[in-house]
């Protein structure tokens, strides 16, 4: 299933963009798994290569480019992820630097 942006406040590029891609397969194919993808980011413009990125809830993503031959590819799009502790995200946003990072820095 794909979870598609509120189209009303986009541009019309962006409109027939997302319009576009909805007729392919890539798209029907993703709106028939088991798994929910949502749109996180769209053309703006009309020029091209136009790119759709989407988003799983396991934060795997995939995007969606149509070129100049108005062939649409799609790829995956590695995603790496980065286990943080709470004290480094309270560390974080209180702007402090890290302690282990600056003593490797020194050495």
């Amino acid at each position: 299933m794909i979870v598609w942006p509120e189209e009303n406040p986009m541009k019309p590029a962006s409109r027939d963009a997302l319009r576009r891609f909805r007729q392919t397969s890539a798209a029907a194919d993703l709106e028939a798994a088991k798994e929910t993808w949502r749109v996180v980011a769209w053309p703006w413009t009309a020029e091209l290569p136009q790119r759709i990125l989407l988003e799983n809830d396991l934060h795997g993503a995939t995007s969606i480019t149509m070129g100049e031959g108005g062939i649409w590819l799609q790829a995956s799009e590695p995603r790496t992820m980065q286990v943080r502790s709470v004290e480094a995200l309270d560390r974080d946003a209180h702007g402090l630097p890290n302690l282990a990072d600056e003593e490797a820095r020194h050495a």
